[in-house]
């Protein structure tokens, strides 16, 4: 074996990656299990059918933010290589500003769309589209501003930013829906979530600061910020069409009731996946600070292979006890989920190895990684399309299980591609 595939013991000690991961990690899950308790109140509250419209409500949502986390990931890594530090943030002042060019005409247009987009998607409240629509000009805000502090590594606005979120998603959400609101006092909820999570992800100098006066220019490397998002971005889409496009086949095709049903399921693959997400904020500044391109993947071999220990004990917990974990999670109308919920959360575990993969790729410059998931994703979105469409009465459990494969065969490719040139070194004498 060549030196570059040993990973030293001393390499588990190093606190560049291992001691902020692990606060990522615990704030992330925090988050996690906030957003699950969300869901389990939710679900229980709404029914089923209902509950798929929330689903697909949120699903919009992370949606948006899933093609603008390749701008996070972008300014992240410009960020990273900067060494001024307030240079970076006059760029984040700037863009931020700038932003709403794109954000206010995109918010109008959504409003103007609401009855129709919600016709199309057999949505049934327009009101909540048109309300959470009102939360756009925040989006690139916060995701420009997380790109920042993810770049930066500042650790206390990541974890403010995350935390805000999901208390006021969650309490408002509570309180709007007791209150008789809705799915309507929902989606406001969850717009105002977003605007925590830009404000808490700031300083109070940027706050003061943000506005036309005194704007700072747009240098080249700014504007070619898009270039540096591309392979991000392919990324993000294809992060939506693994875990995101179930719903929508589910709720286009399926009885209300089958679509509950993919909700719920769509809930734990989200859970084990966004658990080991805050593993790709810390690992992507480092890769990109790294000026040796052919280094080893030690940071990422590490962290597959914590990721690959923590999942075989959650399945080897969830196995004997589904029953259980579906009524805690969801309740006792998604008991026939028990014999696939194990699935759905080893797809998503398996699903952020691929992630990780991509995101180690692409800050390293190399972006075919990012066509490799979109490649699997769209084979993914095909394939258990035709099935839906030619073999009606397969079953979740078969369908789930075909989704699983595919994303198996995703991570052992780009493994495969990462590990191959390492193969090559000539062994040590």
């Amino acid at each position: 074996m060549s030196r570059s595939l040993k990973l030293p013991i001393q390499a588990f000690r190093t606190n560049a990656l291992l001691g902020p991961a692990a606060v990522l990690f615990i704030s992330a899950n925090i988050a996690n299990a906030a957003n699950l308790v969300f869901n389990m109140l939710f679900a229980r509250m709404m029914g089923p059918a209902a509950f798929a419209d929330l689903t697909l409500l949120l699903t919009l949502k992370l949606g948006i933010l899933s093609f603008l986390g390749a701008l996070q990931f972008a300014f992240a890594e410009l960020a990273a290589k900067e060494s001024k530090t307030q240079r970076s943030r006059r760029r984040a002042r700037a863009l931020s500003w700038r932003s709403l060019k794109f954000s206010l005409p995109a918010m109008f247009l959504v409003i103007a769309l609401a009855n129709y987009i919600s016709g199309v998607l057999n949505f049934s409240s327009p009101l909540a589209l048109f309300i959470l629509a009102l939360a756009i000009p925040f989006f690139l805000p916060m995701v420009i501003y997380r790109g920042l502090t993810q770049g930066l590594i500042d650790l206390p606005k990541i974890i403010l930013s995350i935390q805000s979120e999901w208390i006021i998603r969650l309490l408002g959400s509570l309180i709007l829906w007791k209150m008789g609101f809705g799915l309507a006092g929902i989606a406001a909820a969850v717009g105002l979530s977003i605007m925590a999570g830009f404000i808490f992800s700031t300083r109070k100098e940027d706050l003061k600061s943000f506005g036309p006066r005194e704007m700072p220019t747009l240098d080249p490397q700014t504007r070619a910020l898009g270039i540096i998002a591309l392979p991000y971005l392919i990324l993000q889409i294809a992060q939506v069409l693994v875990l995101d496009s179930d719903i929508l086949i589910a709720k286009a095709s399926f009885s209300p009731e089958t679509a509950g049903l993919v909700a719920g399921l769509l809930l734990i693959q989200r859970v084990f996946f966004f658990a080991f997400l805050s593993c790709s904020t810390i690992l992507q500044p480092l890769v990109a600070k790294q000026k040796d391109v052919q280094k080893s993947p030690q940071e990422l071999l590490i962290l597959l292979g914590a990721i690959s220990i923590i999942t075989v004990a959650a399945i080897a917990i969830i196995l004997p006890n589904s029953d259980l974990i579906v009524r805690v999670m969801l309740g006792d109308e998604y008991l026939a989920l028990s014999s696939i919920v194990w699935i759905s959360a080893l797809t998503g575990a398996v699903f952020i190895g691929s992630h990780l993969c991509a995101i180690y790729q692409i800050a390293k410059g190399k972006s075919f990684a990012a066509l490799v998931v979109l490649f699997f994703g769209a084979i993914q979105l095909i394939s258990l399309s035709a099935v839906n469409h030619f073999f009606p009465d397969i079953g979740l459990h078969s369908y789930f299980s075909m989704k699983l494969l595919i994303q198996v065969a995703c991570a052992a490719t780009l493994i495969g591609i990462i590990l191959m040139p390492l193969r090559k070194e000539k062994p040590i004498p």
